[in-house]
């Protein structure tokens, strides 16, 4: 391999030697030293011809080849660094776009979920009435875990606010009641101590409560001390003893809607019984499938399961239970496989787009090289070795523009992690690892193989005897009828891009349009464990006070948050047994005053007052939503519904009669773009929770954040502050997803338009250069400058022209897959092909007119002495 010249001067030396020897033994016959030197030549052969013979019959000949290729392909880029320049940048950005969304995907969709058997976990959902994705109660796991052969282990948690446990600051994190097996599905074992057992379900309500912390716990509050476990610390109104500590990487990753927050701080254990059929549903479920197990028949059974839980108890009010079952890796991903898909998609075209780019590149310069290719045909060379010379060229080119796309890929990843949702912000980390690595290669290679076809044929179809008799006209596929060809092809591709940014950019201009019900300007909130009544007036009084503020309230659940929710089923008076379960609303618990001071709209009946407490009438007020389905034709208020309160205490669930005295309208709690359920709003004297303040103020107030804190300390000073933030920012980020996919769109789109641009240019321009004696002839005979611009403009517009035909036929069949990504525009909204159109022609237009221009300023006298 490496001494190559040397074998080869070795070969020549010894045939040297032959013919000197042979030259000797003629001139001892009499000859002539001239006569014994050409008699030897003549009975040896061909000398060089050995020589190749030699070179050719070497083990490593075909790695000399391709080091020749290589170097001799190196030479040719040096010598034309502009062509060089743009076909690596071209493809380097292809390549990039391609590498940043393949990470997305490949971190999002493609990599396992970090658990062990991760392809064997699935979400247990519970389906009852209107609600498909709803959690289960207490005695439903109970009746799960009894019946089930296809699960070996199910496991259920639930996630609230909670204090941290241990002495020092009073600091509000989130805290998951789980069953004793839920952990161990997720994690193999604990850094510190161990997880629950049976006997860690809680059996007296004060009794000590194990616990088991986060690293992050662990540091920040106890100092990583290693004998934190069976250490009995102060954990909200009680003690607990911690009984382990959890990884530093564990994080919990649940689908959209699940309510489960990716980073939870301490963990304690609930008991699962089957003492009351109507409990409140409130576990999200996993499960761990037996081995040679899969989701279709544990589907069957829990069809099977949910009829059996329908009739256990023919007075119990269970109807219609459902249960569904999804892979854990599929769900998880299920609210962002469209928008990744989509986008790579358009990656994909990007970098369609950016190789027909350099395939006219490489068309016109081998147009350029005709001569050269020529001649080396004449002199002996193969079309195969040939060919093989452009393919190496061509996988050069796609070496560096990989090499250089790695670099715009690491910045595009950085670019899309600062915009990107918060439905991918919690399902892994992002970055460039060796799959993506090879798969950017493996895109270089196969990207060489696509943009090289084109100079490939070129030689495949050389005529030796025309070229050589006109070597710098084009001929086969360097004719302009394919360069217009690729064109097209560049103009339809992005047509059908352009046509998806335009429905997604739509799309998000219409989700900031949305009327969400309420007025998020000018509204500060902040977070409370569950507060006593009095402490909650108390502090609503002492924020009024404060100069700027206008009105102070509190609800349980902000609007478009991801906490918990509360939901349950409702019925109004005369409802059947059997339909009493069939309909689920959301709850929400407030003080008096919060629809002002949100912005909500009370559009009958009254707001709540002090007096609407457990010793009076149970009152409630829904939402137009609600009055609309169960009074259509009549007035709502002063009608009762069978609604789930806890007058008692938090979670001290009863279900109670409650009187109808407002109807507000229909706020959006959950998506912008979708109404999940109606709304039942209770009294916080009904339904003590976890409380969010709400204040609005009459413009920017500052100190407010300081001022809220000191008097909540000065009420209760255990109790902790948290999530605190304008109501403006719930709003941004039930925007984002919709921002995110139009934001990277719009990034591609405007790729694909400049790069189709360009190749119009080059393409036109090209032609211009190849024609400029016949534009000289034209204008000699007496053509106009006018008609020199509409003939080249008319090129320009044939390929462009076929190139929106091309597009729109590929758009029906395209368009309609985005369906899902769209809220209040249509895949074949007409409106937005005449605005793609419009801007498709005037680019065009643009990048025609430069080429168009050049050829009218032609000097008739000039052009005809080009040739």
């Amino acid at each position: 391999m490496f001494r190559g010249r040397r074998k080869i001067s070795d070969f020549s030396a010894e045939i040297e030697a032959h013919l000197q020897l042979e030259i000797d033994r003629l001139q001892e016959q009499g000859l002539s030293a001239e006569e014994a030197r050409t008699a030897a030549r003549r009975a040896f052969g061909n000398v060089t011809r050995a020589q190749e013979r030699f070179y050719e019959q070497r083990y490593w000949g075909g790695w000399d080849h391709l080091l020749q290729d290589i170097r001799f392909g190196l030479r040719m880029l040096r010598k034309s660094p502009g062509f060089s320049a743009v076909a690596i940048l071209t493809l380097a950005v292809g390549i990039g776009a391609n590498t940043a969304i393949f990470s997305v995907v490949n971190s999002v969709l493609l990599r396992p979920l970090p658990y062990p058997d991760a392809d064997r976990l699935a979400i247990i959902w519970s389906g009852l009435g209107n609600a498909n994705r709803a959690p289960a109660s207490n005695f439903e796991v109970f009746q799960i875990r009894q019946r089930t052969k296809e699960f070996d282990q199910v496991g259920g948690i639930w996630v609230t606010n909670g204090a941290l446990p241990g002495d020092g600051d009073v600091e509000q994190v989130k805290v998951a009641s789980v069953t004793a097996n839920f952990l161990p599905l997720l994690c193999p074992k604990p850094e510190l101590g161990r997880f629950f057992a049976p006997e860690d379900e809680p059996n007296a309500p004060n009794a000590q409560r194990p616990i088991i912390i986060s690293h992050g716990v662990w540091v920040r509050r106890f100092g990583g001390d290693p004998g934190i476990i069976d250490r009995v610390v102060r954990f909200g109104p009680r003690s607990a003893v911690v009984i382990g500590v959890m990884p530093q990487n564990f994080r919990l990753i649940f689908p959209g809607g699940s309510s489960i927050a990716t980073n939870v701080d301490v963990f304690y254990s609930t008991r699962i019984d089957a003492s009351d059929p109507l409990g409140p549903a409130y576990l999200r479920l996993i499960g761990r499938l037996r081995p040679g197990s899969n989701i279709a028949t544990a589907q069957a059974e829990a069809d099977s399961i949910a009829t059996q839980i329908t009739s256990f108890d023919g007075n119990s009010g269970i109807s219609n239970f459902r249960l569904y079952i999804y892979s854990l890796q599929a769900e998880d991903v299920r609210d962002v496989r469209g928008t990744l898909l989509f986008l790579f998609g358009g990656v994909a075209f990007v970098l369609l787009i950016g190789c027909a780019n350099v395939a006219n590149l490489l068309m016109a310069r081998a147009t350029q090289r005709l001569r050269e290719t020529t001649v080396r045909v004449a002199l002996g060379a193969s079309r195969a070795r040939l060919v093989s010379q452009l393919l190496t060229e061509s996988l050069l080119l796609a070496f560096l523009g990989a090499v250089v796309a790695l670099g715009i890929g690491w910045a595009a990843v950085r670019a899309i992690l600062a915009v990107r949702p918060p439905s991918l912000a919690n399902l892994g980390e992002v970055h460039l690892d060796l799959r993506v690595l090879a798969f950017t290669f493996a895109v270089a290679i196969l990207t060489s193989a696509l943009f090289g076809l084109a100079p490939m044929i070129t030689v495949g179809r050389l005529d030796l005897l025309q070229s050589l008799k006109e070597a710098t006209r084009p001929t086969g596929w360097t004719g302009r009828k394919w360069n217009s060809a690729l064109v097209s092809a560049e103009v339809a591709l992005g047509f059908v891009l352009l046509l998806g940014t335009g429905l997604l950019m739509r799309t998000f201009v219409n989700v900031l349009r949305v009327d969400p019900g309420f007025r998020a300007e000018n509204v500060s909130t902040f977070q409370l464990p569950p507060p006593s009544y009095e402490m909650l007036r108390q502090l609503q009084q002492n924020l009024m006070a404060f100069p700027g503020v206008e009105s102070v309230s509190a609800v349980s659940h902000i609007p478009l948050d991801d906490t918990a929710n509360w939901y349950d089923y409702y019925w109004k008076e005369g409802t059947p047994t059997e339909l009493r379960s069939t309909t689920y609303a959301d709850h929400r618990s407030i003080l008096p005053g919060y629809f002002g001071t949100i912005g909500a709209t009370l559009l009958h009946g009254r707001d709540f007052t002090e007096a609407d407490d457990a010793a009076h009438e149970h009152v409630i007020i829904i939402d137009d939503l609600l009055a609309r389905e169960l009074w259509p034709d009549g007035d709502a208020i002063g009608k009762k519904l069978n609604i789930t309160d806890s007058p008692s205490g938090p979670y001290q669930f009863q279900r109670d009669w409650a009187v109808v005295v407002g109807v507000v309208r229909h706020i959006q709690c959950h998506s912008l773009t979708a109404i999940v359920r109606p709304q039942i709003y209770v009294p916080f004297q009904l339904a003590p929770r976890p409380m969010a303040i709400v204040v609005r103020t009459a413009g920017t107030v500052s100190g407010l954040t300081n001022s809220a804190r000191k008097q909540v300390a000065l009420l209760n000073k255990n109790m902790p502050v948290s999530r605190v933030a304008p109501l403006s920012d719930y709003v941004a980020r039930a925007r984002s997803e919709s921002r995110f996919a139009s934001l990277l769109a719009m990034s591609l789109s405007s790729v694909a338009l400049l790069l189709a641009c360009i190749g119009i240019y080059g393409v036109l321009s090209y032609s211009v250069a190849q024609r400029t004696s016949e534009i000289g002839i034209r204008m000699a005979i007496g053509a106009g400058r006018s008609d020199v611009m509409r003939m080249v403009l008319a090129d320009g517009f044939a390929s462009v022209l076929l190139g929106l035909t091309v597009g729109f036929l590929l758009s029906l069949v395209l368009t309609p897959l985005v369906a899902g990504l769209l809220f209040g525009v249509k895949p074949g909204d007409p409106e937005n092909y005449a605005m793609i159109l419009v801007v498709v022609l005037l680019v065009s237009a643009l990048a025609s007119f430069l080429p168009a221009r050049r050829a009218m300023r032609i000097d008739p006298l000039m052009a005809l002495r080009h040739e």
